[in-house]
């Protein structure tokens, strides 16, 4: 039986884990759109989407943000949008899920 203080560790850890994922994740998606910026305007071969779309899914949705707005980069493009606000979302959901359970327990 676990303890509520050895609990309390586990979901501090996790809470941790979680955090550091995004960050990485969050950096690397973050030189993707730069870096698919700089193609574009090079005219050279520019990343797929999916790859960009990748990252965001796997946590780099913030890092993603930051770099489409701040090197105005695909923030017109209407279908990778959609795409874009919807993993915002399940993130958005992941977050409120794991600080709801933080409040809670």
């Amino acid at each position: 039986m676990i303890s509520p203080t050895s609990f309390g560790t586990l979901l501090d850890f996790l809470f941790r884990l979680f955090v550091a994922w995004q960050v990485v994740w969050g950096l690397v998606a973050f030189v993707a759109v730069w870096r698919d910026k700089q193609l574009a305007q090079s005219r050279e071969g520019r990343l797929p989407e999916a790859t960009l779309h990748r990252f965001e899914r796997l946590g780099g949705w913030a890092g993603s943000w930051a770099a489409q707005r701040l090197f105005r980069h695909k923030t017109r493009k209407v279908a990778y949008q959609r795409v874009f606000r919807r993993v915002c979302l399940w993130w958005a959901a992941a977050w409120a899920t794991l600080l709801a359970l933080v409040v809670w327990i």
